[in-house]
């Protein structure tokens, strides 16, 4: 008798879609970006090239700005008709070096409806100033950012 897989109605990205900045508040994809929420194949992210960041998060509620030495996490997603949407996670103080003293937690998503493929950690260093995600330049004064590709969420971003 067939065994029932551990991957029923998965959702999962089967394809790195290679995130990154492009400029000033943009994003990049190096590729396509592929997978599926509940077992089904959303419409695939074409590869983007400085492409408008969102402004909201993917519920429409505002981002939170980050201080200065502050940090926060930020995960890409995808709807099943390939529509991307952003969600923000916890915010936490860095130290006097600007590190990460704790990895900020990732954001509540909904799996049956957005599919996440990549996030982004922000550290906002004690020489930066108020940073919004979608509205602030990714190469700001104190920002340093580090993207990371997933086939689904981590038990925690890994720090920057």
């Amino acid at each position: 008798m067939p065994q029932a897989s551990e991957l029923y109605g998965a959702t999962l990205c089967t394809q790195e879609g290679g995130l990154a900045a492009g400029t000033t508040s943009t994003y990049t994809t190096a590729t396509v970006v592929r997978g599926s929420i509940g077992g089904k194949f959303v419409t695939e992210l074409a590869a983007q090239t400085n492409t408008a960041t969102p402004t909201t998060q993917g519920d429409g509620s505002a981002f939170t700005a980050l201080a200065a030495s502050e940090a926060s996490v930020y995960v890409a997603c995808l709807t099943a008709a390939g529509a991307i949407a952003v969600f923000q996670g916890g915010v936490e103080a860095l130290d006097t070096g600007n590190a990460i003293v704790r990895a900020p937690a990732f954001p509540s998503i909904d799996l049956e409806t957005y599919m996440p493929f990549g996030y982004v950690v922000i550290l906002n260093g004690s020489t930066g100033s108020a940073w919004t995600f979608g509205a602030s330049n990714w190469a700001a004064t104190g920002v340093v950012d580090t993207f990371t590709d997933i086939t689904c969420l981590p038990s925690r971003p890994q720090s920057a």
